[in-house]
Formats: structure tokens, sequence, C-alpha cells
């Protein structure tokens, strides 16, 4: 559960450049144990490696895009715009004010989320109406050939999320459908996949900023949550950890009732908020553009560790809320960890 702290970061991956056509002549010409030692991990960098390359086959998600995205053309949604099918639709939100973080009298609230203070978004936004989607994470993969590095720690059948070899976006230890979120993103492949849209559309997609991520999830709201203060409140438009996920995991803090999901549900499943997007909080953390507090190196480096934000399907109730925030390394994957996109209109 969010709040349990568990290891992050590190790769850990072992690289081998020998081709597999040689294994059988480094058998012959090395003692037995060693080059059966050799052998296996030339097998588990073959399979690490298909790992991440086997295609996936989006024939019937492209035409059943295609015909969406012509749908969506003849009505025009006010507020909308989609600029391509292999794109998420957007919601253009207004521009205003609000106070970010979280008042004293919020009782669930962390250090990090006070002193309130007032901010501008000065400008409208086009926000994401959902997560990004794996069916739209899954395009971009075979239509760039990116080819993560990121390292996922998914659901090996434990209350932790822990990390496998076999773990990445297309299996992260659950079924998901091409309208779930996709999962086990990094930052580094969340800002590798909005320049790649940017590319695919000609239009400046970008990640939101802390400042822009809450004022969208907060749509005019100031409590705790944009429905309310009650995570019980919530089962109809957040997947949180609750009831639903009680019945697996027994130690688990939820709220007191039922989101009808175990792991992610399908973008769309519960209600939007007042700016009509879904998902903001639960179902699947979303990186933000923001540096943590002592990301950077002293030296002026790049920085190491992001910003997330909204909660997920894995987060006890203290963490779904509009003002928490989270941060971890830049490369680190979870089968919690998502994306949303945004430009400007």
């Amino acid at each position: 559960m969010d709040g349990c702290r568990v290891p992050e970061g590190n790769d850990g991956m072992i690289r081998i450049g020998t081709p597999a056509r040689d294994i059988s002549t480094m058998a012959l010409t090395l003692p037995g144990s060693l080059g059966a030692v050799v052998v296996l991990i030339l097998i588990l960098a073959t399979l690490a490696g298909w790992r991440r390359t086997v295609p996936e086959d989006l024939t019937d998600w492209r035409a059943e895009r295609l015909a969406a995205f012509h749908s969506w053309q003849a009505s025009s949604p006010a507020r909308e715009i989609w600029d391509h099918p292999d794109a998420p639709v957007l919601v253009t939100i207004p521009a205003g004010s609000y106070l970010q973080g979280s008042p004293a009298t919020e009782t669930e609230r962390f250090p990090d989320e006070t002193p309130q203070h007032p901010v501008s978004i000065r400008q409208p936004i086009a926000v994401g109406k959902y997560p990004v989607t794996r069916g739209e994470y899954a395009r971009f993969i075979q239509d760039s050939g990116y080819r993560p590095r990121t390292i996922c720690r998914g659901y090996a059948g434990e209350t932790e999320l822990l990390p496998r070899w076999h773990f990445s976006w297309r299996r992260p230890g659950f079924e998901q459908t091409n309208r779930d979120p996709a999962v086990c993103i990094s930052w580094h492949d969340a800002k590798a996949y909005v320049d790649w849209l940017s590319r695919r559309t000609g239009e400046s997609y970008r990640l939101l900023t802390e400042a822009e991520w809450e004022y969208a999830a907060r749509a005019g709201t100031r409590t705790s949550r944009w429905w309310g203060d009650d995570p019980a409140r919530g089962c109809d438009a957040a997947n949180g950890a609750d009831l639903s996920a009680k019945d697996r995991f027994t130690d688990w803090e939820v709220a007191n009732c039922r989101d009808g999901a175990l792991f992610t549900a399908p973008v769309g499943s519960y209600r939007p908020n007042g700016f009509g997007l879904y998902d903001m909080l639960g179902n699947v953390w979303q990186w933000v553009e923001d540096c943590a507090a002592g990301g950077t190196a002293q030296s002026g480096g790049p920085c190491s560790r992001r910003m997330m934000r909204g909660g997920s399907w894995h987060s006890n109730p203290r963490y779904v809320r509009s003002a928490v925030r989270r941060a971890d390394e830049a490369e680190s994957g979870y089968a919690a960890y998502g994306l949303r996109v945004a430009r400007d209109p």
C-alpha cells in the first residue's frame, strides 16, 4: 500500500552483448559449470528482450479507434479536442485561480501539502480527458520503436508491488484491456510518449505541472476530494483501495464502499469531476513535469526524482486526495504509475 516504503529506483538489469548463436560454442569451450551459468544468463537476457519486444496486435483497436474518431468529428463535442485517432481526447479547462495544498483543518494532510498558497492558471489548458490507456501507449511503442528500460514493480500475489524480470507495461501481473490505463510507466517513458505525440500530431504535447494538475483535479472545489471529504462517498468517482480490494488484501486500510475493481479499471468507468475529467483521483498515479525537492544534483545536473499526483487503485484513502504529492525516481515504474497529457488549446 502507499505509505509503506519499498526499495525504489535501481535498474538491476544484466546486459549481455554476446549473440545467442554463440551459446553452443561457449558451452563447448568453457568448463561445464561456468558454461551452464553463461547459457543461463544468456537465456534470461533473451527472455528479458522478448518481454519488451513482443509486438501488440492493434488491428481491432485501430479500427475501433478510427470509427470513434470519425463519430467524434461528426458530433464535435463542446470543449473537447481530438487531434488524431492515435492521440488521447482532451478537454479544455478554463483559466482561473485556486488555493494549492491542504488547509490545517484537513486531518489527513501530509507536511509537504502546506502551507496553502494562491495559484493563478492564466490561460486555458487542454487536458487529457482520461489517463493514457494501454492501447494508446501500445500504439506509441508500435509506431516509434521506443524500448522502455523501466524495471516494473508489478503484482506478484503479495500486498506490495515487487520487481520481477517479466513485469512490464504489457504484463503488470494482472489482466488489462486496451481501455485500462497504461501502467509500469516511468517519468522517462511519459516524456518519450508526449514527445512522440507531438511529432505524431504536429501539436505541442507535454505533461501537466503540479499546479496545473491540482487545479484540474479540484475543478473549483476546496474539499479534500473533488466529491467531498468522505472517501466512502467516492466509490462511483474513483478507483482506490476499498472493500472490493479488502476481499483479497485483508490487511489493507480501505474506504468503506465498493468501486467494483481490484486492480485498474477501464478509464471512464466512474463519474467525472466538474471539469469533465475522469480518474483524476485513483486508478493510476499520474507523472507531472516537476522535479522533486532535492532531485537535482548539486552540480546542476538532470533531475533524478520527479513528482506524480492522484493516487491509484493501490492507494489507501489518505492518498486519494487532491493535495497529495508523491515523489519517485524518474526511471521507476510500478503497476500503479501512469500518465495524463496536456497541451495548450
